[in-house]
């Protein structure tokens, strides 16, 4: 189970470097489908903030089931 503060860690796929993030937080999307309003999903969301690797310092979205697929949590809070 992830929680807001986490710290996480994975490895990059294409340079094999190891980067962290941190998450920032815990939210649900609707996805609408425009062709039938009465058909709605909720999908979870983390958003979280680079803390190493090019791109140190900017946050990120992901679907919680990509995250916790690809992400290792480190540290909880």
């Amino acid at each position: 189970m992830i929680k807001i503060g986490d710290l996480c860690i994975r490895q990059c796929a294409a340079t094999k470097e190891e980067v962290l993030c941190q998450i920032v937080s815990l939210y649900d999307k609707r996805d609408i489908d425009y062709d039938c309003p009465e058909s709605v999903a909720i999908i979870p969301f983390v958003k979280a903030l680079w803390l190493s690797g090019e791109n140190q310092g900017q946050e990120f979205r992901s679907a919680r089931r990509n995250f916790t697929r690809a992400w290792e949590v480190i540290s909880d809070t």
